[in-house]
């Protein structure tokens, strides 16, 4: 009797330790599915702002007396208008990020303002060859002006999508001048193919 107890003990804690093993990489909450690699290539403005073009007639700089994260963030000043920010490109300001149609990404920045004003992530969608196809909205909020807070959006890359530019921009024309501090932006990959389609030649 207790050789046969004693077996199937050892029978469930083997079978326990196969199941640890097999889940060892299934993870939880808390960090991108994927091998979670930043697509964009200045993402905290530690050294400089390369790549963070003002849109809509908004201006960008660096900024080293606040940071969400590291020693600098990147600071926005946005004119009175809808629709504008700053958009994220490459570190050379003029190539977009290449992304695979049909695979899922996730947008997140640390953002701050000087004001309560609403505002929200996007990501415009463009072919390989750089044609403009459609824009991902996030969901409005409204900008912490206490400190950094990290938002975040997911969006599948449509169809016929091979280069995309994530953005931050006002959801309405805030009613006067807006600064806005914006850290740590990451883009990734966070399902899907992993052979994204080139970029187009200059």
């Amino acid at each position: 009797m207790k050789r046969t107890a004693l077996a199937a003990i050892a029978l469930a804690a083997s079978a326990i330790i196969l199941f640890a093993i097999a889940c060892g990489a299934c993870g939880g909450s808390g960090g991108p599915s994927g091998n979670g690699a930043n697509l964009l290539e200045n993402p905290g403005a530690e050294q400089n702002a390369s790549g963070f073009v003002g849109h809509g007639g908004a201006t960008v700089s660096q900024d080293t007396t606040t940071a969400g994260e590291g020693a600098a963030s990147v600071k926005v000043i946005i004119p009175d208008a809808q629709g504008a920010g700053v958009q994220v490109w490459k570190a050379d300001g003029v190539t977009m990020t290449a992304v695979s149609a049909g695979s899922e990404y996730e947008l997140s920045a640390d953002v701050k303002g000087d004001a309560g004003k609403t505002a929200r992530l996007e990501i415009l969608w463009h072919s390989a060859a750089g044609a403009f196809l459609v824009t991902t909205l996030g969901e409005v909020f409204f900008l912490p002006v206490d400190g950094f807070q990290r938002f975040t959006l997911t969006a599948e890359a449509p169809e016929g999508a091979g280069l995309a530019v994530p953005q931050i921009v006002t959801d309405v024309a805030p009613g006067g001048p807006l600064t806005v501090w914006v850290d740590d932006v990451r883009f990734v990959q966070t399902s899907g193919s992993d052979t994204p389609a080139p970029s187009p030649s200059p």
